[in-house]
C-alpha cells in the first residue's frame, strides 16, 4: 500500500509507513491517504501512532434524487472540542434560522476539533507523539463515535493528534452531511508543531436534474510554527496551504464533466498579517467563484474562518458568518450557491 505525497505540484509515491490510523478501514471503506512533504514521514508516524483510525458512516440518501446545488448550505465550524453544540446548531439550521426562515435539508458541515474517545484511541506507548489536552470540558459533551451513531447523517471523522498522552482521546477534523459521502480522502499537512490532517470527501448534487459531483475539503491549519524555529521567521500555514492547493490542482478536484467543483473550508488560523498572509492570499486567489465573503471577526483573533469555493462558470457563492457560537470560541461561516 502506498501513500501520495504532493508537494510544489509534483506527485511523488513512497512506501506507507505501518502506523495502524492510517490502514484502518473506516466503515468498510479505505481512506485514500495523502502526504504533503515526504521529509515528515518519521515525525508524523510518532503523532499517528497515538491516534485511533477514522470514522466513516453513511446516511441513506435523503431523496430518490441528489439535492440541487443551488439548494444546499455548506457550514464551517471549529466546534472547540466538546464546547461546542453542534445538534443546537444543525436544528437551528434545519429551522431556517440562518436562511431568513427557509427550511434547510441539505446541508455539509465541515468541522474542525471534534474529538473522539474511548478504546477506539490506542493506550499511549512510548515513543509517540501527542498534543497538551484541552481541558476544562463539559462532562456531558459528545465526542465523534457518538455523533456518527446518532445524528442519523454521514460522517467523517480522521483525527490529528492524541488529545494528552493520559486521556484516551484524539481530536481532529469531520466532515457531517444530510447526503452520502464518497471516495473519503486524507493530507497529512506539512508538520510544524503537531500533526494536522485535513480531510475530503465529495457528494452529488443535480444541475438542471443532471447528477454531479461537488468535492468537499476541510483543513484547520497551525497557528504556531515548530519549536525548531521562531514563528516570525517562518510562518507555518503557507507551506500547509500550498500542500492543499497542490493537491487541489489533482485530476480528482478538476471541475467540469463529472464535477462541479470544490468548496473548501475550515480554520485557516492566519492571525499574524490577516488577509496579507499568504496562506489567505493565495488561497483566496484559487477561489475564483466566491462572490461575496463577510468580512466579520469569526473569532477573537480576527477572521480566521473561511468558505473557499472554485465552480463551475456561471456558478457563485457568498458567505454569511453566523451571531450564535453555539459554546465554541469560534463563530460558524455559512456558504450558500448561486446560478448567474
Amino acid at each position: 500500500m502506498f501513500l501520495t505525497g504532493v508537494s510544489s505540484g509534483q506527485t511523488v509515491t513512497a512506501p506507507l509507513p505501518s502506523c495502524p490510523a492510517r490502514t484502518a478501514v473506516a466503515g468498510g471503506v479505505p481512506v485514500t491517504w495523502h502526504q504533503g512533504r515526504a521529509g515528515d514521514a518519521v515525525e508524523l508516524e510518532q503523532w499517528c501512532l497515538a491516534v485511533g483510525g477514522p470514522i466513516f458512516v453513511q446516511a441513506a440518501a435523503s431523496a430518490p434524487a441528489a439535492p440541487p446545488l443551488e439548494e444546499l448550505v455548506v457550514v464551517t465550524w471549529n466546534a472547540h472540542l466538546a464546547e461546542g453544540r453542534l445538534v443546537d446548531l444543525i436544528t437551528d439550521l434545519r429551522a431556517g434560522a440562518f436562511t431568513s426562515g427557509r427550511p434547510v435539508k441539505h446541508f455539509v458541515l465541515l468541522l474542525q476539533e471534534l474529538y473522539r474517545g474511548g478504546h477506539d484511541v490506542p493506550a499511549f506507548m512510548p515513543g509517540a507523539r501527542t498534543a497538551f489536552a484541552i481541558l476544562p470540558r463539559n462532562p456531558k459533551a459528545t465526542d465523534a463515535r457518538s455523533y456518527a451513531a446518532s445524528l442519523g447523517l454521514s460522517v467523517l471523522y480522521v483525527p490529528s493528534m492524541r488529545n494528552g498522552a493520559k486521556l484516551l482521546e484524539d481530536r481532529g477534523n469531520a466532515i457531517v452531511s444530510t447526503e452520502p459521502l464518497l471516495d473519503p480522502l486524507a493530507l497529512e499537512l506539512p508538520l510544524e508543531r503537531q500533526r494536522r490532517v485535513a480531510i475530503s470527501t465529495a457528494i452529488e448534487v443535480t444541475i438542471d436534474r443532471r447528477p454531479t459531483r461537488l468535492e468537499l475539503f476541510d483543513a484547520h491549519l497551525e497557528p504556531l510554527s515548530s519549536p525548531k524555529s521562531l514563528w516570525i521567521f517562518r510562518n507555518p500555514r503557507r507551506p500547509q496551504a500550498r500542500a492543499i492547493l497542490d493537491l487541489l490542482k489533482t485530476p480528482r478536484f478538476g471541475h467540469g464533466g463529472t464535477s462541479v467543483g470544490t468548496v473548501l473550508g475550515g480554520d485557516f488560523n492566519i492571525v499574524s498579517r490577516g488577509i496579507n498572509e499568504d496562506a489567505y492570499r493565495e488561497t483566496r486567489a484559487w477561489s475564483t467563484s466566491l462572490a461575496a465573503e463577510n468580512q466579520r471577526n469569526t473569532h477573537v483573533m480576527g477572521r480566521i474562518d473561511h468558505l473557499f469555493f472554485r465552480l463551475d462558470e456561471g456558478w457563485s457563492a457568498r458567505t454569511e458568518r453566523l451571531d450564535n457560537r453555539f459554546g465554541s470560541d469560534h463563530y460558524p461561516v455559512l456558504g450558500t450557491f448561486k446560478y448567474k
